[in-house]
Formats: structure tokens, C-alpha cells, sequence
């Protein structure tokens, strides 16, 4: 989530962030655990034993800093659902159509109209969940060096 959508938005339609788990960070540390007990192993008159401690180190540290460095993601509470995010890009003179097909819940018209990559002068930022109950919306216009916004966060509801 590179935008931060307003919590009171988020809190009158139970949406709540959470930490996205994986299994990666938990096995770098179990794998650093591994390389530092044998690295105890190591006779201490070996010139191997610091290389492979430090090896342990350095990968521990890359654990922990991809525990920290766990991406953040929308969940709506009553099913339990992530919001998957999108970026659609638009010509500036569909800017209308754009915000009547978000505010309809159009939005499988919406991504067929949508411009292939990123240069296009208006953004749509949504974020919709798998099966469509819940969507929440931005639509920005660019301004010379960033994207300002057109609409505040807006919420369609199925």
C-alpha cells in the first residue's frame, strides 16, 4: 500500500490491514540457526569457523529484516478477504467515464479500458476483493512530476 487510506473509511466498512505472512523469513532464521550450531561445531584452531559464523550473522540479520519488511495488505473482516490492488491508467479525455464506471461498479468495463502501461495522464487506484462485495477507489489526474488526486477514497459496495 503506497497510499494510506483513511482508518475511519476503513474502520465503517471492516476493512483492517494486517501484516501479509509468509513461510520465507521464518525459514531464513531456522536456516541461520542451522549454519551457527554447525559453526559451533567447528574446531576453533580452523580458519573456517569465523567465515561460516559470520555467514550466520549476515543471514540471521536478512531474517529479521525481512520480518520486518513484510508487506501490508487490506483485509475485509466479515469474509475474511484480501484486497487485491490495481493501478489502471486512462486518457485524459475518459476521466467522466472513469469515475461513473468505478461508482457504478463496473469494473471488469473499467480494466477493458483501461491503457497499456503506465504513461497515461489519469490513474485509477483500486482495490476490490476476489469475489466483488467490497471495493474501494481513488482516481488521480497527472500534474507535471506526480499524480494529485481528483476524488478522495471512495467505497462500492455489492
Amino acid at each position: 500500500m503506497k497510499n494510506i487510506i483513511d482508518d475511519k473509511v476503513l474502520k465503517e466498512n471492516n476493512i483492517t490491514t494486517k501484516k501479509k505472512t509468509t513461510v520465507a523469513p521464518i525459514a531464513i532464521l531456522t536456516l541461520a540457526a542451522i549454519i551457527f550450531a554447525g559453526g559451533l561445531y567447528i574446531d576453533d584452531t580452523s580458519d573456517a569457523k569465523m567465515p561460516v559464523l559470520l555467514l550466520a550473522f549476515v543471514t540471521a540479520v536478512y531474517g529479521v529484516a525481512k520480518i520486518l519488511n513484510m508487506p501490508t495488505v487490506l483485509v475485509h473482516e466479515p469474509h475474511n478477504e484480501i484486497l487485491n490492488e490495481e493501478a489502471l491508467f486512462f486518457d485524459s479525455k475518459e476521466q467522466g467515464t472513469v469515475i461513473g464506471l468505478l461508482r457504478n461498479g463496473e469494473f471488469n468495463r473499467l480494466r477493458a479500458h483501461a491503457k497499456e502501461g503506465n504513461t497515461q495522464p489519469v490513474k485509477a487506484e483500486l482495490y476490490t476483493t476476489p469475489s466483488g462485495s467490497i471495493a474501494i477507489y481513488r482516481v488521480y489526474h497527472f500534474v507535471p512530476y506526480s499524480f494529485e488526486p481528483v476524488t478522495e477514497y471512495e467505497v462500492y459496495k455489492k
